[in-house]
């Protein structure tokens, strides 16, 4: 009766053998590249390039705005804000993190948007970002949500003051 149970144990110990683990170091770097070379799309104002890095069901949440949902509204968006005059990004991850299994990540960085205003004036934000990534089947990163923030302080009606307070 134990030799039952020998081949099935011998099969089970060779098959979680062969169980793939993610080399994390190097899913890291590669993650930080691919982050590197979305940034460059945005400052070669590419938006079909840009674009190009999310999921078919990717999220970009914008500060103060609603969010962009699927690759033909983030077009759509990133088009309309690249035509802006004076329209500058820069885009520093700061860190980047991967999932042991290697198939999600998330880099963290800073950026500085530029637009020149009607008046002639030039408008500088500078802010936070937050983007998930997902390893796809051919081994690229595509970005699943974007979520950045603003250090330009969110201008509140007299009115709406009780609501921030919680009040």
């Amino acid at each position: 009766m134990k030799r039952y149970f020998v081949l099935p144990m011998i099969l089970m110990a060779a098959l979680s053998g062969c169980a793939k683990k993610a080399d994390v170091e190097a899913e890291r770097a590669a993650l930080r590249q691919a982050d590197a070379d979305w940034a460059k799309t945005v400052a070669e104002k590419n938006a079909g390039a840009f674009t190009g890095y999310f999921t078919a069901d990717g999220v970009v949440m914008p500060p103060n705005l609603p969010a962009v949902n699927g690759t033909d509204a983030i077009r759509t968006w990133v088009s309309t804000n690249m035509s802006l005059p004076g329209f500058a990004v820069t885009l520093e991850a700061t860190s980047a993190e991967v999932a042991a299994s290697g198939d999600i990540g998330y880099t963290l960085g800073n950026f500085t948007y530029q637009m020149s205003m009607p008046d002639g004036s030039q408008l500088t934000d500078r802010g936070k970002y937050a983007t998930i990534w997902k390893k796809q089947a051919d081994a690229t990163w595509k970005v699943a949500v974007d979520i950045f923030n603003s250090e330009i302080p969110m201008t509140i009606p007299p009115s709406d003051t009780t609501a921030v307070q919680g009040q």
